[in-house]
């Protein structure tokens, strides 16, 4: 029978009521689900949009911001590469535009550039291979899961790899090594073969995952500004110049350069020799050795894909752009700016799905290809679930069946173990384990929760509110005590039971502290002790995502059990 009936309904006031009612019911919703909402939004970021705070991620509705993070990713997080790269001086990711088509800085250069791509077979040292690492981010981008795979697929196993690699990996989730920083010179080529092994896999690396290095970026964004100043003018000043801009000064391929002031050729020794890696570098060639002076040696000379472009457009004026002269050759610059703003736009869609789950590729790719966290926690869950129906549910029909004398002081003591918190009872549990010699076993995680006070005095209640009448029939009937227990006690408890199971899920699926201090054991480790190793390596978007992922079981044990319990609480009493 409802509470109201239908003429109390009409009235105003109780219409009112109602609504209110709902108002509160939804509003309560909407505290419950914006909190959810942010995690998920905050679960796919990464340090272009680590600040923001929206339901939906930027990054999803606007191009701009789509383009933001692609450029971090292909950058490696680096901002100083990207500057090098495109020759700009951007404060942050979060600063660069994205220009319309066809609009964008050097577009002019572009199908000349195309052509030289397609031309010149560029070594490896002469190419970055962007989305392979998020240092800040700890994310596994495209490229890098891209390589894994390239080795999962030559060498089969994690062993056969380490043998030809000379590696010592012992998972494939820390199968990596750091880009080589060829602009410096600390970085030589065929440092180690797995180094050799990333070399060879950027030539097959898509497009939009690879820039070139420009050892002339370097030398204006990180050696000349941060000497004479962003302002062109204190530049010309010091070198007795009149460049326009930045973007007419170059760096020759020999010193000394007829064109240039002594002050430009003593920067590009002390560049060449001090900052710039030697494997730009190479010999003079047989003219030049033949019309050296009396010098002990002939100056080196510079082999850069700056001035290979440039090489190669002396050699096709036709690629030329329209409007120019042929003199701009001379200072034609590496449109990667434009190459890349063209690239993202034919990519859209597939950064957007990249960048919406690439925390979440990374979070199943650590736990899938690193150590067993899925499966001893399956194991766990399900013995602990098993014992605690086994167990708690004897107990309680013992107090309940057996008219024990002190009964209720057997149930008093049972509850009193929940008196003591879990941190309090752990390090005697681990001193008496390690006396059995249980440690790093299934059964030092479930034996000392095998019993729950909690769960017998839950169900002890339960079954003494079965009715007696069903016992005393099935007796008449010669039923022994195990029917009584399982036919009719256990048959008639499902919903109660599914707490218990629900409970004992929980516990054992949560349980990360004990698990910890229990099984010290890599091997023996549960999902959630992977998830806190991996949350002390990666940044706040992989943490979120891996929280998310980590509560999916939980909800969907819930919502199977669901049923269950809602079907125990509206039986009628009456049946």
């Amino acid at each position: 029978m409802p509470l109201l009936s239908k003429v109390g309904r009409k009235s105003f006031r109780t219409r009112l009521l109602v609504a209110l009612l709902y108002a509160l019911l939804l509003a309560g919703a909407v505290a419950m689900l914006y909190p959810l909402g942010l995690m998920l939004a905050g679960s796919t970021q990464s340090v272009a949009d680590l600040h923001e705070n929206r339901l939906v991620p930027r990054f999803l509705v606007s191009d701009e911001a789509l383009w933001q993070k692609y450029l971090e990713a292909l950058f490696n997080e680096s901002l100083d590469a990207l500057n090098i790269a495109f020759r700009t001086d951007y404060p942050s990711f979060n600063a660069i535009p994205l220009p319309p088509p066809g609009a964008a800085p050097h577009a002019e250069w572009l199908p000349a550039y195309h052509r030289f791509l397609q031309d010149t077979p560029l070594p490896p040292t002469s190419i970055t291979l962007g989305h392979y690492w998020a240092p800040q981010a700890g994310a596994f981008p495209a490229a890098l899961r891209a390589f894994r795979r390239h080795l999962r697929e030559k060498y089969g196993t994690l062993d056969a790899l380490n043998a030809a690699l000379r590696t010592d990996f012992d998972a494939w989730y820390n199968v990596f090594v750091q880009p080589p920083a060829y602009l410096f010179p600390h970085a030589l080529p065929h440092a180690t073969p797995l180094a050799d092994a990333l070399d060879a896999y950027k030539s097959t690396a898509p497009d939009w995952q690879k820039t070139l290095l420009s050892p002339e970026g370097f030398y204006i964004k990180l050696y000349l500004k941060p000497r004479y100043g962003r302002d062109i003018a204190s530049y010309n000043a010091a070198h007795g110049t009149t460049h326009p801009s930045w973007d007419t000064v170059t760096l020759p391929p020999t010193c000394p350069d007829p064109s240039a002031t002594p002050e430009e050729s003593a920067d590009w020794q002390d560049f060449t020799t001090r900052a710039l890696n030697p494997l730009w570098l190479s010999p003079p060639s047989p003219s030049q050795e033949s019309h050296r002076s009396q010098e002990s040696h002939s100056p080196p000379t510079l082999s850069t894909p700056d001035l290979q472009f440039r090489a190669w457009l002396l050699l096709h004026p036709d690629a030329l752009p329209q409007n120019l002269p042929p003199s701009a050759i001379a200072t034609a610059p590496l449109p990667q700016f434009a190459h890349h703003a063209d690239l993202f736009r034919q990519h859209i869609p597939a950064l957007r799905r990249e960048f919406l789950l690439r925390n979440y590729r990374t979070v199943l790719d650590y736990l899938l290809f690193h150590g067993r966290g899925i499966l001893n926690t399956v194991i766990y869950c399900i013995l602990a679930v098993l014992v605690a129906l086994l167990v708690n549910p004897l107990a309680a029909y013992a107090l309940s069946r057996g008219n024990l004398r002190h009964s209720t002081q057997i149930l008093f003591f049972l509850m009193l173990t929940m008196a003591f918190p879990h941190m309090v009872t752990q390090i005697p549990v681990f001193l008496l384990l390690r006396e059995f010699g249980l440690l790093n076993t299934f059964a030092a995680l479930i034996l000392p929760g095998a019993a729950s006070g909690y769960s017998i005095f839950l169900l002890k209640g339960f079954f003494d509110s079965l009715p007696r009448d069903l016992y005393e029939s099935a007796q008449l009937d010669g039923a022994g005590e195990w029917t009584l227990f399982w036919h009719i006690t256990m048959r008639l408890s499902t919903p109660i039971l599914s707490v218990i199971a629900l409970q004992a899920f929980t516990l054992a699926y949560a349980n990360f502290m004990y698990a910890l201090l229990i099984c010290q054991s890599p091997k023996m480790w549960t999902l959630m002790v992977w998830l806190y190793q991996l949350q002390q390596r990666t940044g706040p978007g992989v943490v979120q995502a891996s929280l998310i992922l980590a509560a999916l079981p939980t909800l969907l044990v819930f919502l199977a059990c669901q049923r269950v319990l809602l079907r125990g609480i509206v039986v009628p009493i009456e049946k």
